[in-house]
């Protein structure tokens, strides 16, 4: 009887050190799982505010871009809110070498940002290539180093295009202004439409970013594209589209003389020299429509042809005999000035 109670308490123990290890082993997946569940957020956190955020490549179709550099945020935060408010694409500027916090030391005389800012021809290097093909309007954006846009700023417009683009500059600053750090931008670009430039501290209201965006659209559909055939005006009605905002803006530095030839008894066609937004689609000319044909020529219809085309607007306040008539009797030569 002894013999039997001693080996029932012994199962028993057996029995509870096994429930005990399994019950342990449950558990402890658990909280390896939870540990290790914080550890990506942290990680996220950190990338999130000192990482770039890699929009390379912006494709909403909006025909706006915010461009901006950053390298502790702000210009980040006032940059992403542009966008929003503007229905604007966005991608950031980034540099191939990162700055540290050592490099943005402004009291060290032999730090990066110090030595870039004191050096005329710095140019550091830009990660990825950014495009603007398609965008009518940017938005650059960037911080104030030493009362002037960071030098990287230089390497990105110095290496673009801006034919067509009106660029509209902003920089974040606690207390300097943008200064002449966009009119210097905009002399080493050598071309685009450059508006007056902005500054905004990082606290600054989606309010006051509005009006400032509603203000800048307001300056530059100021003035009208107007268009002249062999030096006389012609009333045109033209589109509200990206490929007239960007025409508009080609035209805005100074007028644009385009060389037009006779083409299939119907059209005056001639090259733009550069390529504008475009969204062809498959369309019946008539006498006085004005289009884009493969995205860098102007093409005056005094004939009806059909082919895939962009609109840009409509010859008004002519008889299809009175266009015929202008366009029809030889090569011309065709203004679009911004007045």
């Amino acid at each position: 009887m002894k013999n039997r109670t001693l080996m029932i308490k012994t199962i028993c123990l057996v029995l509870a050190l096994l429930i005990a290890v399994l019950l342990a082993g449950c558990g402890a997946p658990q909280a390896e799982e939870a540990g290790n569940a914080g550890e990506p957020d942290a990680v996220e956190e950190r990338q999130t505010e000192d990482q770039p955020s890699g929009e390379a490549e912006p494709s909403n179709g909006s025909g706006t871009l915010v461009v901006y550099f950053s390298a502790t945020g702000n210009t980040r935060g006032v940059a992403e809110r542009t966008a929003e408010l503007a229905g604007a694409d966005i991608v950031e500027i980034i540099p191939a070498e990162p700055y540290t916090d050592e490099d943005l030391n402004y009291s060290d005389g032999t730090s990066r940002a110090t030595v870039e800012q004191n050096t005329p021809d710095a140019r550091p290097e830009i990660a990825e290539e950014i495009s603007l093909d398609g965008y009518s309007t940017v938005f650059l954006g960037f911080p104030i180093w030493w009362g002037d846009a960071p030098k990287i700023m230089s390497t990105f417009v110095e290496s673009h295009d801006f034919t067509g683009i009106t660029v509209i500059p902003f920089c974040t600053s606690g207390s300097s202004d943008i200064g002449r750090s966009d009119d210097a931008l905009a002399e080493l670009a050598g071309s685009g439409n450059w508006l007056q430039g902005r500054r905004f501290p990082g606290s600054v209201t989606d309010d006051e970013l509005k009006a400032w965006i509603d203000e800048m659209g307001d300056i530059n559909m100021e003035k009208s594209l107007r268009l002249y055939v062999d030096g006389e005006e012609v009333s045109v009605e033209w589109e509200e589209n990206g490929s007239v905002e960007a025409l508009t803006a080609l035209a805005a530095s100074k007028p644009l003389e385009v060389q037009m030839s006779m083409y299939g008894g119907f059209e005056q066609v001639g090259s733009l020299g550069t390529s504008l937004p475009r969204n062809d689609s498959s369309t019946t000319t008539q006498a006085g429509d004005i289009v884009l044909y493969s995205g860098d020529q102007i093409v005056l219809f005094y004939g009806s042809n059909s082919w895939s085309y962009t609109r840009l607007g409509r010859i008004s306040g002519m008889t299809e005999a009175e266009i015929a008539e202008m366009l029809g009797q030889g090569d011309v030569t065709i203004t679009l000035s911004l007045e």
